[in-house]
């Protein structure tokens, strides 16, 4: 280890070092490709045992064994998602279907505000020319208007033909809750101690700041702009609220659902468009600066620039379940760097 971070051999060292790990990812994706559905459906159940676990341990606390904790916890689970389901869902696919069938509307009345607006700036001799954007927008919506009812029947269909794929996670979630801990010491067992305790500990801490961090806030964020835009009677209130809400799981997801959001409903009226983009902002900066870094504080240490780097990488490997899990997977990887850097200097002192 003292060898490796030497000075004098740092080239020589990363210049063998290098193209085994590129390697080894190269290796690693070809393996995710290769596996799937396998890999995603083993991703998924491990990601909701880690959010159900908590819940566990507050429940074990009351009642000594585990197993009673675990069924308790998974039968009120279950029981929630049923009810969303029920209740919850098939509204928001009503509001989804009518937006399809209004946008067209909406967009044709922001073409009329933007010619509007184009009149003014003539009439004020501003040098403003918003015709041909304006053109151009609306083309584009138009297009896409088109494959948004395809889009959506066809994911019906995969959530339809995924339902023993839905069956195989809710079983898999359930035997990792009881058998999580010796699943992950088996699979970590080929390594040496120290490495697999570090990479161990690096997994737990990051995944529990950014997971139960943003699962808070989305929740707490979805809430919040949901009521907020049935009080000011936005249009489709509960279908741009929840969506900024699930955004919210994305780094920089808020920000864009909020300006998404806040575009489309400029379609329809520009003023109700700007009011809704003030207090939604409003609303996420008070989230983010008041009550975010007491739910997860620091998220996983991370710079925006690698956050965003890894938000790429993520959604090029895995689609949208690598973008969810890029950004703990990156900050596992950095603390880990850092605590054997650190150890390292420690050695060299």
């Amino acid at each position: 280890m003292i060898r490796l971070f030497n000075k004098s051999n740092f080239w020589l060292n990363w210049g063998l070092v290098f193209p085994i790990i590129m390697l080894n990812l190269a290796l690693l994706i070809f393996c995710f490709y290769y596996l799937q559905p396998a890999i995603t459906i083993i991703i998924i159940a491990a990601l909701l045992a880690f959010l159900l676990n908590y819940p566990v341990r507050i429940v074990t606390s009351i009642i000594s064994k585990r197993s009673y904790a675990v069924a308790i916890v998974f039968i009120v689970a279950i029981t929630i998602f049923v009810t969303l389901a029920i209740t919850l869902f098939p509204l928001v696919l009503q509001q989804l279907e009518e937006f399809t069938k209004r946008l067209p509307v909406w967009i044709d009345s922001g073409s009329i505000q933007l010619q509007i607006f184009q009149e003014w700036a003539i009439a004020k001799n501003l040098p403003i020319n918003v015709s041909t954007v304006a053109k151009r927008l609306e083309e584009h919506l138009a297009n896409e208007l088109q494959l948004l009812p395809t889009q959506i029947l066809n994911f019906a269909l995969e959530a339809f033909d995924s339902t023993i794929e839905i069956l195989i996670v809710v079983v898999l979630t359930f035997y990792l809750l009881l058998y999580g801990d010796r699943f992950w010491n088996d699979l970590f067992q080929g390594l040496p101690l120290k490495i697999s305790q570090v990479i161990k500990l690096a997994l737990h801490q990051s995944f529990r700041n950014y997971f139960l961090g943003q699962f808070a806030i989305a929740v707490l964020m979805g809430l919040t702009l949901t009521t907020t835009f049935l009080l000011l009677k936005v249009p489709f209130g509960l279908l741009f609220g929840l969506s900024i809400g699930i955004l919210v799981l994305i780094p920089f997801g808020d920000i864009l659902g909020i300006i998404s959001v806040s575009v489309l409903i400029s379609l329809k009226s520009i003023w109700l468009g700007g009011e809704v983009l003030i207090i939604a902002a409003i609303i996420d900066q008070g989230i983010d600066n008041i009550l975010a870094p007491r739910i997860f504080g620091t998220l996983v240490g991370l710079n925006p620039v690698w956050i965003i780097i890894s938000l790429l990488l993520g959604a090029k490997i895995g689609g949208l379940l690598g973008v969810v899990i890029a950004v703990p997977i990156a900050g596992t990887i950095n603390l880990s760097l850092d605590y054997f850097k650190n150890e390292s200097i420690n050695v060299n002192n």
